[in-house]
C-alpha cells in the first residue's frame, strides 16, 4: 500500500515534466510551468471524469 502511492507520485511528476518537455520542443510562448500545469490538471480531471477515459485508465 504504502509503495502504490510513491509510484503514483513518480507517475505524476514524470506526466507533469513530459508535458513541458513537449512545450519546450513545440516552441511555446508562455509561461511553460503554468501551462504544463493546466495541461496535466485539466489530463487528469478528463481521466476522473470523462466515462470513456475512465473505462481504459481503471
Amino acid at each position: 500500500m504504502r509503495n502504490e502511492w510513491i509510484y503514483w507520485v513518480i507517475s505524476e511528476l514524470a506526466f507533469y515534466f513530459f508535458i513541458y518537455y513537449a512545450e519546450v520542443l513545440l516552441n511555446v510562448n508562455a509561461d511553460l510551468w503554468v501551462s504544463a500545469f493546466m495541461l496535466w490538471a485539466l489530463a487528469n480531471v478528463s481521466i476522473i471524469f470523462c466515462p470513456v477515459l475512465r473505462k481504459y485508465f481503471k
